[in-house]
């Protein structure tokens, strides 16, 4: 064996070892997962209990039908495939959840990567790496959030954006819920047979803030210029409501918003979600 192969080995070892210490810690604390109902469950990542998923870690970012969840393989964001999962197989994952997820596909890695098990098709290692990737940003997340605390929820913020970035929308509408605040966001107030004008304008009405993400897609929608020319409209009567733009990508920002500081997402999502996070303090 080479003295490469060994430190791989140790490393691989060692951090065993440290998964084990910090499960003991679990256990001696006695947290006991709560497994919710359907009614309960809410977008983001999910632990699937049981079927032919059972032990993985995905997101579950909306319903198939009202029994069964879309549920992606890594974040939405990486567009690798989703699976339809009934709802009574999920629940909230624990920290033990992730933490045994990660180790599992450590495992899996190390090895192929150790024994040259390099017969694994593509897909299913990208796969791997997503889920992998999502658990790590929920361990991170999850440390990160601890330090925002809840919002006043009685006041609604509109979600202006393009569809092309629903990604991004869905997850800053995702946290923010976390927090308390209540949101306004098209696919989840506009049914099949509502007039689009009249929800749209009765959700600007209902609104103290708004919520402008921006990128190349949203400032030439004529959708969105509608929408923050309505609520600067309120703001010069003297309506006490507040717009902070969302920097999604580098774009020229419309001239209506260009003297607004805005959230910047460009470099990293935690410091424009902290920054949407004190605008609406």
């Amino acid at each position: 064996m080479t003295a490469a192969s060994i430190s791989i080995s140790t490393f691989a070892r060692d951090h065993r070892q440290n998964i084990s210490i910090v499960r003991v810690f679990i256990k001696d604390c006695e947290y006991k997962p709560r497994e919710m109902s359907m009614h309960e469950l809410e977008y983001g990542p999910v632990f699937v209990f049981g079927g032919k998923h059972k032990g993985r870690v995905l997101y579950y970012d909306d319903d198939a039908t009202e029994k069964t969840a879309i549920c992606y393989i890594g974040h939405p964001l990486s567009f690798l495939g989703t699976y339809d999962i009934q709802l009574k197989l999920l629940r909230e994952p624990t920290l033990g959840d992730l933490l045994n997820r990660k180790e599992e596909i450590d495992k899996v890695l190390t090895d192929i990567a150790l024994y040259g098990r390099w017969d694994v098709d593509a897909r299913s290692l990208h796969s791997l790496w997503a889920e992998k990737s999502m658990i790590e940003d929920s361990l991170f997340e999850g440390r990160m959030f601890g330090e925002f605390g809840q919002l006043d929820g009685s006041k609604e913020v509109f979600l202006c954006h393009a569809s092309a970035d629903k990604g991004w929308v869905r997850m800053v509408h995702d946290d923010l819920m976390h927090v308390g605040v209540k949101c306004w966001l098209d696919e989840n107030k506009i049914r099949v047979g509502d007039s689009i004008v009249s929800k749209i304008s009765s959700g600007l009405a209902s609104s103290q803030t708004m919520i402008a993400f921006l990128s190349r897609k949203s400032v030439d929608s004529m959708w969105a210029l509608k929408e923050w020319q309505s609520f600067l409209a309120r703001q010069l009567s003297g309506t006490d409501i507040k717009i902070p733009p969302a920097l999604l990508e580098k774009c020229d920002i419309p001239p209506i918003l260009a003297d607004i500081k805005y959230a910047d997402f460009t470099k990293s999502y935690h410091d424009g979600y902290k920054e949407i996070y004190n605008a609406l303090k």
